[in-house]
């Protein structure tokens, strides 16, 4: 603490002094205050005995807020009048954060900056000794990494928004040509990696002072002045709200699976079934194009905004797979199967000798904390896969921890997890991680960065892009939607691929952002007859909420005949973004910095650009020719489509991606869903007949070679290096080791 808080009288005789210091100081500042959280316990404690303590010269007038609780402003604003500073919420918008060369700070500290303050924690003795244990295997490790890399800007405890936090008083200062060699005070909550948080922070000569906030919960209170007999209710009201006891018993069946079922592929539901329809999006994609036994299918629920209802179970029950909801609240439908983890086949004392490994409490603490959660989702899907004998499971997100957890459960139990690449990727990352026994991935580059991400792949399977399929079944549907255009008088017809929007434009490309892109492109519809244009947005529900009063433009636009929203789906949008892609004259990716949507269409055929505007220059995709295919703003972009419509002959390298396709998917034959439809039935036909795991996924891998290549199977870290380690092979700005 920087200035014990004394008597009241002793605080306001300290404020009375300061005042009359303030009132005849000089007027030059030299040091910014920013805080993360103002509340009356920070204010009390931290932040104005440290005001008390400094002289009053030396500190800027206003001291930036970045949260706040209103106790908290009330005091501060109140003080500050007498102090003579000003308390001001810190405005500010995350697409304006940007470093010396243009590129967004918030993508360079998940590429790049992150990896550095990693690196510097995973070199703590704790890391090492872990890394030598014999009851932490590769899995775990991962796992820990992994839970260091919560990317997560509304978490406070979380390394990264730290930095963005650094990263957001380094701006500011800069941004304020009356700060100029000021120097720059973050009031920050202390956090777990404290020691790197600071390392990283005098880099760019920002001061942390570490606070803790106190938040009053009248609940806790009076639990803990009740005693015992309290807390026991408590915990009974907890279990059942937690459990959904209640719904469990009005509604749905308990899982009763039949005894030595024979093996089965989980799949997890992330929105999209539509298997009657394979021309749109769906999670059992591969499945519609291979000769895998629907039976042999059971499909998890686990989303409460998309849960399974009746209008799911009927379509899966059709084809007779199974439907499981992993919780009450991810289904609604009377009498479906939830499952409710009862066995428990992992305790957390099987960890206790790693908890001795560091004598650091803070270290101590948090290791404990993870191995717990662990064992508590270990024991979860221990249950699960040994309830319904699933040997494999398939999904496509491996953004988060849990996959390295399944990935360890499944090992156990002589199974399978297996991952299929889902977006398009440049740079290797922590967050993107993954631990399975195979991933699907679009061709043998996505190896590579996985390598410098320290992955753990036994076996990475190169397959082209995953919904190329779909592109000869869009062709039809397509061509309706180019004539109803053409009908109502386009001539020249543009597609438009966004990615959604965040409510808080602080921390994420926010709504605004998005309607100018919007505003843009209607106002040319509206004043430009002959122009069709064809949007396809990532989430289609929540589009008009979002786009605020530029929805009436929008209806505007639709009334012409020439501008078509392509809607459906409730996570995200069904339809997907090649059906506009063949229906367009030229297609417009909204945001380089994620491509995939891009890549689609550029794979579909159709001529595609991409725009820049959040600004990230380090991309590879800028090879493709800035003018070319990538533009960082809309005149620029406009201006280039109006000339290639004029004469598309005199630019042919306007929208064209052939240089680098062949790196993206080397096959591009449509079959990519095929082969990963083929490959899991070889492996379930191989548990099927009780083969050893490990000769299952030797097999698979023979098999695949024999048809498609060898060089198209790599491994990535196989029992080489520990994700520690790897760590440090991380490709920098160029993407080069």
């Amino acid at each position: 603490m920087w200035m014990a808080v004394g008597a009241p009288g002793e605080i306001l005789q300290s404020i009375m002094n300061f005042s009359t210091q303030k009132q005849s100081c000089n007027k030059d500042t030299h040091c910014l205050c920013f805080i993360e959280e103002l509340t009356l316990s920070s204010y009390l404690f931290y932040v104005l005995p440290y005001l008390l303590k400094k002289k009053p010269q030396s500190i800027k007038k206003d001291i930036y807020v970045i949260d706040t609780s209103k106790a908290g402003f009330v005091l501060a604003g109140f003080i500050s009048r007498i102090l003579g500073f000003s308390f001001r919420k810190l405005e500010f918008r995350i697409i304006d954060i940007k470093d010396d060369s243009g590129n967004l700070i918030r993508l360079r500290l998940d590429y790049f900056d992150f990896a550095e303050v990693q690196k510097d924690i995973l070199s703590r003795d704790i890391f090492k000794k872990l890394d030598s244990c014999q009851e932490i295997n590769k899995k775990t490790l991962t796992f820990l990494t992994k839970r260091i890399a919560n990317l997560y800007y509304n978490v406070n405890s979380t390394v990264w928004r730290a930095q963005l936090l650094i990263q957001l008083a380094l701006w500011k200062t800069k941004e304020d040509s009356s700060a100029k060699d000021t120097e720059k005070v973050l009031f920050i909550n202390k956090r777990m990696w404290w020691r790197e948080i600071k390392k990283y922070s005098s880099k760019y000569k920002v001061e942390l002072i570490p606070i803790k906030n106190w938040h009053i919960n009248l609940r806790d209170i009076l639990v803990r002045l009740s005693g015992a007999k309290l807390k026991l209710f408590q915990s009974i009201c907890f279990f059942i709200k937690r459990e959904g006891l209640i719904k469990f018993l009005r509604q749905t069946r308990a899982v009763f699976p039949a005894r030595n079922p024979s093996p089965k592929l989980a799949v997890q539901y992330y929105g999209h079934l539509n298997l009657a329809q394979p021309e749109l999006t769906s999670d059992l994609f591969f499945w519609q194009n291979s000769s895998l036994s629907a039976e042999d299918i059971v499909i998890n629920f686990n989303f409460a905004e998309d849960p399974l209802d009746k209008k799911k179970l009927q379509e899966v029950e059709q084809y007779d797979m199974r439907a499981i909801a992993l919780s009450p609240d991810a289904v609604e439908v009377p009498n479906a199967e939830v499952f409710y983890h009862r066995k428990c086949n992992l305790d957390v004392n099987y960890f206790k000798s790693s908890l001795d490994l560091s004598k650091d409490k803070a270290e101590k603490k948090w290791l404990k904390q993870q191995l717990a959660y662990f064992v508590s989702q270990y024991n979860y899907w221990f249950d699960f896969f040994t309830s319904y004998n699933g040997k494999i499971y398939l999904t496509w997100y491996k953004y988060g921890h849990e996959h390295c957890i399944i990935a360890d459960v499944l090992e156990k139990l002589g199974g399978v997890l297996a991952i299929y690449q889902r977006a398009f990727e440049e740079f290797s990352s922590m967050g993107t991680t993954i631990v399975s026994d195979i991933v699907f991935g679009f061709s043998s580059r996505n190896a590579d960065i996985e390598r410098r991400s320290g992955s753990l792949i036994p076996y990475h399977v190169a397959v082209g892009y995953f919904g190329d399929h779909r592109f000869p079944l869009l062709k039809k549907p397509a061509q309706a939607i180019r004539n109803k255009l053409k009908e109502s008088g386009a001539k020249y017809i543009l597609a438009y691929f966004d990615e959604g929007s965040a409510d808080d434009s602080r921390w994420h490309t926010g709504h605004e952002f998005m309607r100018e892109n919007y505003s843009f492109l209607l106002e040319r519809v509206l004043s430009e007859p002959e122009l069709g244009i064809i949007f396809k947005p990532k989430v289609p529900t929540t589009l008009r909420l979002r786009l605020g009063k530029v929805a009436e433009l929008l209806k505007r636009a639709e009334e012409t005949g020439r501008c078509l929203v392509i809607e459906g789906g409730l996570l995200h949008g069904w339809y997907p973004p090649a059906l506009a892609a063949i229906a367009c004259d030229v297609a417009v990716h909204g945001h380089l910095c994620v491509a995939t949507a891009g890549v689609e269409s550029a794979l579909a055929g159709a001529p595609t650009l991409l725009l820049d505007r959040e600004g990230w220059k380090v991309s590879s995709l800028y090879r493709l020719g800035t003018g070319r295919v990538v533009f960082t703003d809309w005149q620029n972009l406009w201006k280039t489509c109006s000339e290639y419509w004029n004469n598309a002959s005199s630019m042919p390298e306007f929208g064209n991606w052939s240089s680098i396709l062949d790196e993206i998917d080397p096959f591009r034959d449509g079959r990519a869903a095929e082969r990963i439809g083929t490959y899991l039935k070889w492996l379930l036909d191989g548990f099927k007949a009780k083969l050893p795991r490990e000769k299952v996924l030797a097999d698979a891998a023979e098999r695949y070679g024999n048809i498609w290549g060898h060089d198209k199977v790599r491994q990535v870290f196989q029992g080489t290096v520990s994700p520690f380690k790897a760590v440090y092979l991380r490709d920098k700005y160029t993407g080069v080791l």
